[in-house]
């Protein structure tokens, strides 16, 4: 084989670049096994603190997603009905 053989080449790179991105994935299940278990630790040593919290931030989505829905534009039925026979109209070419 010759020194420069692209095909050796390539591999090295693939096979440092698999166990750069397996050092990656090990580094990031560390740290994801380490901040669950801090939080573990949190939630065990501080009880109440943590229901409170989750409470108070399930009731901020629950207005924000109220909100929401509530000032979404409605159309009235005749409207939704012109939409809808313009719509199919287009598709099934009846301009």
């Amino acid at each position: 084989m010759k020194a420069n053989d692209p095909s050796k080449t390539v591999k090295d790179e693939v096979h440092s670049a698999t166990e750069a991105a397996a050092q990656a994935w090990e580094s990031a299940r560390e740290k994801a096994t380490d901040a669950l278990a801090s939080g573990e630790r949190y939630v065990r040593g501080n009880p109440g603190t943590s229901v409170l919290s989750v409470f108070g931030l399930g009731f901020l989505l629950g207005i924000l997603v109220g909100w929401s829905v509530a000032h979404e534009e409605q159309d009235d039925y005749a409207t939704s009905a012109r939409k809808f026979v313009k719509r199919w109209g287009r598709k099934l070419n009846l301009d």
